[in-house]
């Protein structure tokens, strides 16, 4: 029982960490104005605290691994929205197409850029 109770704090201890850090990049969204969302601002909040150490990827791993395994639920809300924009699709689907694919290649040599980056230090 005392496993269970403690299992419980400790998610809802991440989840709070998690939470915290998303309400941090709303909030620094909403006050300076800036052109990205809030949810961007949040992660490269917690980026920045994980790579300076002060936040350790244990202290969040449970919640982390939860949100990565069920994330395409997170997508149908998204998906079921752009039923909305047929007319823009149709008529613009091919530059939309083009641009997804230039942040694809971009975000893949991004991540790839980075793997370097990491296999040189170890």
């Amino acid at each position: 029982m005392m496993a269970t109770v403690t299992k419980v704090v400790s998610i809802a201890k991440q989840l709070s960490i998690v939470t915290l850090v998303s309400l941090a990049g709303d909030t620094l969204v909403a006050y300076s104005h800036l052109p990205v969302p809030g949810s961007v601002a949040g992660m490269v909040i917690l980026f920045s605290l994980l790579s300076t150490g002060i936040l350790n990827p244990s202290q969040i791993r449970e919640v982390s691994e939860f949100l990565l395994k069920h994330m395409s639920f997170f997508f149908i809300p998204v998906a079921v929205g752009l039923m909305n924009y047929g007319d823009l699709f149709y008529t613009d689907g091919l530059v939309l197409f083009g641009l997804l694919a230039v942040s694809l290649l971009i975000a893949f040599v991004g991540f790839r850029l980075t793997g370097f980056a990491q296999e040189r230090r170890e």
